[in-house]
């Protein structure tokens, strides 16, 4: 129904795909998961809000279109901007739990 555009759906996308092959690095060296920090969990929070939104803003008989559409992208780009910190701060901490590691043979 076009309500968000394809770059939004792709940018989401490849940042779970950029956390799973660093997840996939750790989990390669035993380690089963880092600390959910709440920027995530907020990131999470506002996109979950904004998609009803931005649904509700895109059915012209709700009578208040317009604000739940304006509500719902301020919702999805706050959101996508957290989300977007909250990788770098996943992907710092990968590299940092993997710099401590001991290096592994090559058998």
């Amino acid at each position: 129904r076009d309500v968000v555009p394809l770059w939004f759906v792709v940018l989401l996308v490849l940042r779970d795909a950029v956390l799973t092959v660093e997840m996939g690095r750790l989990k390669s060296r035993g380690i089963t998961g880092l600390p959910v920090n709440f920027i995530g969990k907020a990131a999470t929070f506002n996109l979950m809000i904004s998609f009803p939104l931005l649904l509700w803003g895109a059915d012209p008989q709700s009578g208040i279109e317009e604000l739940a559409r304006v509500a719902g992208w301020a919702f999805a780009l706050w959101g996508t901007g957290l989300y977007l910190y909250s990788a770098a701060l996943y992907i710092r901490q990968t590299r940092e739990v993997m710099s401590r590691l001991p290096a592994t043979s090559g058998a």
